[in-house]
């Protein structure tokens, strides 16, 4: 599907943003790949060779200590691409691994990067990206410090849901203790309450949210601003082109 002169043909936010010509030379290159569940995509450190642009699967990005203690520090999904540092420099400074597995799109971080260089919208619509990355970067670790493990919960099944776009959402409570760094017992009281006032339905490793609304509402204040700023790093590149369009001579 194409709307103007943007290809809406991908689930993923970014790809979809790219004009036809961009989305033309990119899509000659990308190849669709399906990623378990606790794949591991990079180690701290290592070269990045691919980049995946998430459909509906969901990717963490985790720093982690000496002793192996690891905790979320920003995740990905359908919004964005996995790897941003193999185009910026070429190695991951984070751990991605992928928490709910699901569909992407794979590209080698060198033919990326050559259009990265090449064309400013590619540049601009990476960029923007980054930008966005680096306010979900900040507000994480505000929020791990400062927010209730009620509020982090909220936060983090809601943009659990907007990334892979879906209500059901392959969790359990163990691995949500391990990616907000809180106890278990911690994790279990706030799905007992949600549950309790019809937010969510927990069963069997699954968290389906019933009552977006109220989760919004109990969420902190990181949620809307992280949405934000990954809403305006697609507007951002998508204004500058209805402008060029609107100078084009009829």
């Amino acid at each position: 599907m194409v709307i103007g002169n943007i290809h809406m043909g991908y689930r993923n936010l970014l790809l979809n943003a790219l004009p036809l010509k961009e989305s033309h030379t990119i899509m000659a290159h990308l190849r669709p790949v399906r990623l378990p569940k606790d794949l591991v995509l990079y180690e701290s450190g290592q070269r990045v060779q691919q980049v995946y642009f998430p459909e509906d699967a969901l990717i963490s990005y985790l720093s982690g200590t000496a002793e192996g203690e690891s905790i979320e520090v920003c995740v990905v999904g359908n919004e964005g691409l996995v790897g941003l540092t193999g185009l910026l420099s070429d190695r991951t400074a984070f751990r991605a691994c992928v928490h709910i597995e699901g569909n992407a799109y794979a590209i080698g971080s060198d033919v990326l990067r050559k259009e990265f260089g090449r064309s400013d919208v590619v540049n601009r619509l990476v960029l923007h990206y980054a930008t966005a990355l680096l306010v979900q970067l900040a507000q994480t670790a505000v929020c791990n410090k400062f927010h209730s493990v009620r509020e982090r919960v909220a936060r983090w099944l809601l943009m659990a849901q907007d990334r892979i776009a879906y209500s059901n959402i392959p969790v359990t409570q163990d691995s949500l203790a391990r990616i907000l760094g809180s106890r278990r017992a911690s994790i279990s009281n706030v799905a007992g309450e949600f549950q309790k006032r019809g937010m969510i339905r927990y069963h069997r490793g699954v968290i389906s949210i019933l009552n977006r609304v109220a989760l919004e509402a109990a969420a902190c204040e990181c949620y809307p601003t992280v949405l934000a700023a990954h809403q305006n790093s697609v507007t951002a590149i998508r204004i500058p082109l209805q402008q060029t369009r609107d100078l084009e001579p009829l």
